[in-house]
């Protein structure tokens, strides 16, 4: 129990449908579309460490500290838009 009384699993997980029955199959693509998304971008950055590394750049320091430029920012509000786009579409059954 909260302090102030308050049930934390009830905070944390209300109760009640979140989903109309419809919308399951629209919840469920919208998962897998994000799912491929972090699969294609892990692959990709899997490749592209072994790659920098097999040419004598350690990456993993280096990105902890860049900052991108504001073409580079473009370039990635871009392509999240686009990832966000795709999932709320499938989330709205199109």
């Amino acid at each position: 129990m909260h302090p102030k009384g308050m049930d934390l699993q009830q905070i944390n997980r209300p109760s009640g449908q979140h989903l109309k029955p419809n919308q399951v199959d629209d919840m469920g693509n919208a998962l897998l579309s994000l799912t491929r998304h972090v699969c294609v971008l892990t692959d990709r950055l899997a490749v592209l460490e072994r790659v920098l590394d097999d040419n004598g750049i350690e990456v993993s320091d280096l990105c902890d500290t860049y900052v991108p430029d504001d073409a580079l920012k473009d370039r990635i509000s871009a392509l999240t838009s686009s990832i966000i786009e795709d999932v709320v579409s499938d989330l709205r059954g199109r």
